[in-house]
């Protein structure tokens, strides 16, 4: 079983120019997943 280790989120602008969080997801395995 993973576990996660991190968690990263920030603010950014989507395509309309509208601010929208994304965040990264570090597990212990070394996998980093994304999403916005």
């Amino acid at each position: 079983m993973y576990t996660i280790t991190d968690i990263i989120a920030r603010e950014i602008l989507d395509s309309r120019g509208n601010p929208t969080v994304e965040v990264d997801v570090h597990l212990s395995s070394g996998v980093v997943g994304r999403a916005a």
